[in-house]
């Protein structure tokens, strides 16, 4: 699976923003993809976002829709992840 992924800071809070498809940004589905993300990003919390026509919907195991307030998610630029290729090693630079 490939995804769109940001890094960026939001609200003085450096995260790890993921782009996958609306049916992803719910709990449960999302969760699980929550998981899998997670070791591509060790140091950063991660958030799935799905850009739509008045701002964007968030999910994350934190309170991410406070912390995506008035940002505009859609704007960020983006770089592909494949979920498929194991995650680099710690010592590795990141993949995009």
């Amino acid at each position: 699976m490939k995804i769109g992924v940001a890094v960026t800071e939001l609200q003085g809070v450096r995260v790890a923003i993921a782009f996958p498809p609306p049916a992803y940004v719910t709990p449960g589905a999302g969760d699980a993809l929550l998981a899998r993300l997670q070791p591509y990003f060790p140091a950063l919390p991660v958030m799935l976002a799905s850009v739509q026509k008045h701002g964007a919907r968030v999910h994350a195991a934190f309170q991410a829709p406070a912390l995506a307030e008035g940002a505009d998610l859609g704007a960020l630029p983006r770089s592909e992840l494949d979920l498929d290729v194991a995650p680099p090693l710690p010592d590795a630079p990141p993949p995009f």
